[in-house]
């Protein structure tokens, strides 16, 4: 697992899916004024060819960025993790 640096004030998710679907991810994330950025982690891909990466943004922002990756949810076929 990475060690995320969160300073005072941010909080992280971690997610799951596909390593082609990381670009997209910021892609999509690039047009939401700067609502959060991405942290990749140093493991390779599990057999199914998915990765995991941390998301972090600002507590006061926590709300909008789990509305957002649920609604990026079917989309992306992204899973929250641990």
């Amino acid at each position: 697992m990475i060690d995320v640096p969160l300073g005072e004030g941010l909080v992280a998710r971690r997610l799951r899916l596909a390593k082609a679907d990381v670009y997209v991810l910021g892609g999509i994330l690039c047009g939401e004024d700067h609502l959060a950025s991405i942290h990749g982690e140093a493991a390779a891909a599990d057999a199914d060819g998915r990765v995991t990466v941390s998301v972090v943004t600002t507590r006061a922002r926590a709300a909008e960025l789990d509305a957002w990756l649920e609604d990026l949810e079917g989309t992306l076929a992204l899973e929250l993790v641990g």
